[in-house]
């Protein structure tokens, strides 16, 4: 369906700025490139039709259906590739949404039980009819020419009311859990900046904190120590480089820190039980 003054819309400034779009729709074929992503915002995948598999982080693949959901916490790698041929939506996010005016992820949090895992393993849910229904206006609409930003504004805002309104609390909490109960400004900063730093003590004095007590604050928000997540971090970001660009060998261990190829062929044994051509080149 053609959209009326469609240049007006084009020529505005809120128009399809790709930097801050919060949806955005794939139609994938069986045969074409895998999808990468690595993630500075939050991040909904919702698959509308077909079959994709997901690599999300270091944890293992997870094969996941047609009218099937997940969520994906900033600066986390994932990769994928379909099976099938398609139709994935993605809704990437900063900071924490509401899901109406009085219930928000503090809410949310204090359902959380003692039993419940707190590891960032990648949870499912099932498309509702509600959602299938948002999702296909949706997409409808954008490949209409409705791709402003106030458009995306007040449809994440239904979409997380959707959410409240069709999905239990316990299914909730076990999608957003690594999120939720975390200082979200000390996250944002950790994300912002962790590149710059490879000590503790740098990246403390930045956060004009003690050591000790970046440490705890560290721990409390990203659920393990400092080091152990930053080497996770490095480890995703080598094996996304080595997937997707065309960079030599020694060109990305030179950009990784690493004095020699030998070192870095070293590490990447060490983490992936292979060496790095034989990542490249692997089937994931």
């Amino acid at each position: 369906m053609s959209i009326f003054y469609e240049e007006e819309h084009k020529t505005c400034y809120n128009y399809n700025v790709p930097e801050e779009s919060v949806f955005k729709y794939f139609e994938l074929e069986k045969d074409s490139p895998p999808v990468f992503s690595e993630m500075n915002r939050s991040m909904l995948c919702f698959v509308g039709k077909g079959t994709i598999v997901i690599k999300f982080g270091r944890h293992n693949t997870v094969e996941i259906g047609e009218r099937r959901f997940f969520f994906v916490p900033p600066c986390v790698n994932f990769y994928g590739w379909q099976l099938t041929s398609a139709q994935l939506l993605t809704c990437a996010f900063t900071g924490i949404p509401k899901f109406c005016n009085i219930y928000t992820f503090d809410n949310l949090t204090h359902e959380m039980q003692e039993s419940v895992s707190k590891e960032n393993r990648l949870f499912t849910l099932p498309i509702c009819d509600r959602l299938h229904e948002f999702f296909c206006l949706l997409t409808e609409c954008m490949q209409d020419g409705i791709l402003c930003m106030h458009y995306h504004q007040l449809k994440l805002q239904e979409l997380f009311l959707l959410l409240r309104a069709y999905y239990s609390k316990e299914d909730l909490v076990k999608m957003f859990m690594p999120v939720l109960g975390v200082d979200n400004k000390f996250r944002s900063f950790v994300l912002q900046h962790y590149r710059k730093f490879a000590d503790i003590k740098q990246f403390s004095e930045l956060a004009n904190m003690s050591p000790s007590t970046f440490q705890r604050k560290f721990k409390q928000a990203f659920r393990k120590p400092f080091n152990e997540w930053l080497l996770e971090r490095k480890s995703e970001l080598i094996i996304r480089e080595l997937k997707t660009s065309t960079k030599a060998i020694n060109e990305i261990a030179d950009e990784f820190g690493f004095s020699s190829v030998q070192y870095f062929s070293n590490f990447c044994k060490r983490q992936f039980g292979k060496n790095p051509t034989e990542l490249r080149f692997d089937q994931f």
